[in-house]
């Protein structure tokens, strides 16, 4: 006897057909509106850039004449990965300014993705290294540079360059947002 309660009850809480078509057009909804917001957040969002050897000089006539952040940073660099989230609030912060973020390791594309999207930084222009960043790179970028991360650049309109290594101090960065007109 004990077997058919439990089946009884099993069946009891099993759902009836008519129960079943009724929720799959609110199962059907709801999976139509992720997805909807899932591509409206992918349209919105700018594509990950490869940064290839010989780029800097157009990386940097690009914006010429306007205040520009360029933020290096590296999946093998802890503190890099740490910060992120801070530039995402940064970038909510100043919206229409120039910040360009490049990533100079060799991950797969999907792990850059979710991570720049967890920071919210996919408004923002990314770049990733579309091969490995050698010396030439990063000579490229700073002849007295010796490769470590992060590094922020915070390029004038004049074109002066004022370099800062190591983790991000955001009150400086915003100090230097406000002197140049950085919006």
């Amino acid at each position: 006897m004990m077997p058919n309660k439990l089946l009884l009850n099993l069946n009891f809480c099993r759902p009836s057909e008519e129960d079943r078509s009724a929720s799959l057009p609110n199962i059907s909804a709801i999976l139509a509106s992720l997805f909807l917001s899932f591509f409206l957040m992918q349209a919105q969002a700018r594509p990950l850039t490869p940064y290839h050897s010989g780029d800097w000089p157009k990386l940097m006539a690009q914006i010429k004449g306007q205040s520009a952040i360029i933020h290096i940073w590296g999946f093998s660099c802890g503190p890099c990965v740490e910060e992120l989230p801070a530039w995402g609030n940064f970038a909510a912060k100043y919206p229409s300014g120039k910040l360009i973020l490049l990533e100079v390791d060799q991950v797969p594309e999907e792990m850059t993705l979710k991570t720049l999207m967890d920071a919210k930084l996919m408004n923002v222009e990314n770049y990733v290294t579309a091969e490995y960043f050698d010396d030439y790179m990063r000579y490229e970028v700073d002849s007295k540079w010796m490769g470590e991360l992060p590094i922020t650049l915070l390029i004038d309109p004049k074109g002066a360059i004022k370099r800062l290594r190591g983790s991000a101090d955001f009150k400086t960065i915003e100090q230097w947002a406000t002197k140049n007109a950085y919006r």
